[in-house]
């Protein structure tokens, strides 16, 4: 059971940088608290950029192409048409795909055996497993640990990292009514119930998922059943998950003993704060610490997440001080130069998104400000 490198948490990022690692030859073990590999249900969306990573994409994790956008503010709405379609992802086949290249290319999964603690012997690195109830807890060695187990991460927790601040992510799958259009998603603007924003993602032409942020359960849970009911959306079932708010950046790296701990994906907090959007990103976060792994700690790609997170935060500063009103405003702004910059851009890409708009439109960027001025710091 001894690894070069132990990951804990069978999460899409976690798997992808367990599988890059053991390409290059390491001895990785991945360890999960589940019987067996079943996660949990969970419509996605994401742009085209995750077609740009190289890690192998199963087209069967694809069940969806969306061409455009539909935003809606207090009865008004306007339509930005992609370049490119984004992508809408069943987590579950997703992970279940990187499961499977992962193992060929040398990767051990070990489930049922939940992390408790990490500590430093002096040589190594040393964590806890349970092992069932007959076996108790096992000691496994490694050089590096890798937290992969999510927002409320016990790898971060263990090694030292303070909590993060969470959002709950709540979504119903629904019947799509007729004359819904299956391959548009649409965003409700509502302040009033949730500073983020209503989503509608179709899954296929039959049905898809509506969702919200909200700050807790019982308020978010709330909130979606009184806009489907509104909206005429009849509820299957529901997904739900607490995701990580984006509140600065986390060092992904801490030294215990001689050992290092690295955190990715939800754990490492790589959730863009303007959508609450981690897939792309927490590849990103996963990809750049196996780079730091191999490297001695240097990486590239963390440096550029971290400023793509940081421009995020900066879009959630400027939107959670809009009013109702200042969404319809904004929609008055979207003209068709507009539309093509968005429709262009992907939301991966802050920076070109933001330098785009405002260099091309500055009257964008003083209609912000006087929007900010108006709501005061």
């Amino acid at each position: 059971m001894d690894q070069d490198v132990a990951v804990v948490g069978c999460s899409a990022a976690g798997i992808t940088a367990a599988n890059v690692l053991a390409r290059k030859g390491l001895k990785v073990g991945v360890f999960d608290a589940a019987e067996r590999l079943e996660p949990e249900a969970r419509t996605l969306i994401v742009t085209s950029k995750l077609r740009e990573l190289p890690f192998p994409l199963d087209r069967s994790a694809i069940v969806n192409k969306i061409v455009g956008f539909e935003i809606h503010a207090d009865g008004r709405m306007a339509t930005i048409p992609f370049h490119k379609p984004d992508l809408v992802i069943d987590r579950t086949r997703l992970i279940r795909k990187l499961a499977e290249h992962a193992e060929r290319n040398g990767v051990r999964f070990h489930f049922g055996r939940r992390f408790l603690d990490c500590r430093g012997n002096g040589k190594e690195l040393e964590f806890s497993v349970s092992a069932g109830k007959k076996e108790g807890s096992r000691e496994i060695r490694t050089r590096v640990l890798v937290g992969a187990d999510g927002a409320s991460s016990r790898v971060a927790r263990s090694a030292g990292w303070p909590a993060q601040r969470l959002a709950y992510l709540t979504q119903a799958v629904v019947g799509l009514p007729e004359g819904v259009p299956w391959n548009m998603t649409r965003i409700w603007f509502i302040p009033e119930d949730t500073r983020y924003f209503y989503w509608l993602i179709p899954e296929s032409k039959e049905r898809g998922v509506v969702g919200l942020i909200g700050e807790d359960r019982e308020s978010s849970r709330r909130a979606l059943e009184g806009f489907l009911e509104k909206k005429g959306f009849d509820p299957v079932n529901f997904q739900e998950a607490w995701v990580p708010v984006y509140k600065g950046w986390i060092p992904v790296h801490r030294r215990v003993g001689v050992g290092h701990v690295f955190l990715v994906g939800d754990a490492a907090g790589h959730v863009k704060v303007s959508t609450v959007g981690g897939v792309v990103t927490g590849l990103q976060g996963a990809l750049g610490v196996a780079e730091a792994i191999l490297n001695n700690g240097e990486s590239r790609r963390l440096r550029a997440l971290r400023l793509e997170l940081k421009l995020h935060q900066l879009v959630r500063f400027l939107l959670h001080r809009f009013a109702q009103e200042d969404y319809v405003r904004l929609l008055g702004h979207l003209n068709p130069q507009v539309k093509g910059i968005l429709g262009a851009m992907p939301r991966d890409e802050a920076l070109s998104l933001l330098f785009g708009l405002f260099c091309r439109r500055p009257d964008l960027l003083i209609f912000v400000l006087k929007v900010l001025m108006r709501r005061g710091r």
